[in-house]
């Protein structure tokens, strides 16, 4: 059955934009991965392509409905001193909307998948703080009701620099360049994280469809049916008097 998987990148220099493509190479080796990648358009400087590396602009800028249409979320953006860049930190904040129960689209994000991607060191931008970036974005992942795919432990771990199970950690160069290159293990690595991530939703789509094809709700194999807004049909007040003392 086919899902769709979005890749969701920030970047100028065009380091992020070719880890992104990495790991959307690998979510497409899964079967019925409809795969595409995104960017988050630069709210300041819009896309004028004086600021930007040749290719970053090639990618199309995430809407509001690739997100709600897509299956799982990669999101990936680079390291500043430390923590998460504030041009994809402002896109991740435009999904509060859908923790609102008064709003429209409340609970929107629940059920899909969310992986993450970072870049950190390089001139002018910092070092380390790599895996608190990743943590980040599951923060904002898990405040939706998303469900937190990263690395599972394999070999290429072991030859990667900055190599986390929270995500895929693009080093800076000892140079101190921006150029968009990837270590041979950083791309295996990144490679490998999507197809993992793919995996999942895929497991979890087929399910949801298989589930749905059946006419079995969640309220006929379980007790406390809980619709896609977080509301159970349980009396909280008889389930309280029920409990032990």
């Amino acid at each position: 059955m086919a899902f769709k998987v979005a890749v969701v990148f920030f970047s100028r220099r065009g380091r992020l934009a070719v880890l992104a493509n990495v790991i959307a190479a690998g979510a497409r080796q899964v079967p019925g991965a409809e795969v595409r990648v995104y960017r988050v358009k630069d709210p300041v400087r819009g896309d004028d392509p004086q600021y930007f590396e040749d290719g970053v602009l090639d990618a199309e800028p995430i809407t509001e409905q690739a997100i709600l249409e897509a299956d799982a979320i990669i999101a990936g953006a680079p390291g500043r001193q430390g923590g998460m860049c504030g041009e994809m930190r402002l896109f991740l904040d435009t999904w509060a909307k859908h923790q609102t129960e008064q709003k429209v689209g409340f609970g929107a994000l629940k059920g899909k998948v969310g992986s993450a991607f970072t870049s950190v060191g390089g001139n002018g931008r910092g070092f380390g703080g790599h895996e608190a970036i990743l943590q980040s974005f599951h923060a904002t992942f898990l405040q939706h009701g998303m469900v937190v795919v990263g690395n599972p432990p394999s070999s290429i771990m072991d030859d990667t620099m900055m190599a986390s199970p929270f995500g895929v950690v693009m080093a800076g160069k000892e140079d101190t360049t921006n150029q968009p290159t990837l270590s041979a293990p950083e791309v295996k690595l990144a490679y490998s994280m999507g197809g993992w991530t793919a995996q999942i939703s895929r497991m979890l789509h087929d399910a949801d469809m298989d589930k749905r094809e059946t006419n079995m709700s969640f309220a006929a194999s379980s007790p406390i049916a809980i619709d896609r807004s977080g509301r159970s049909n349980i009396d909280a007040t008889s389930l309280a008097a029920s409990c032990p003392q």
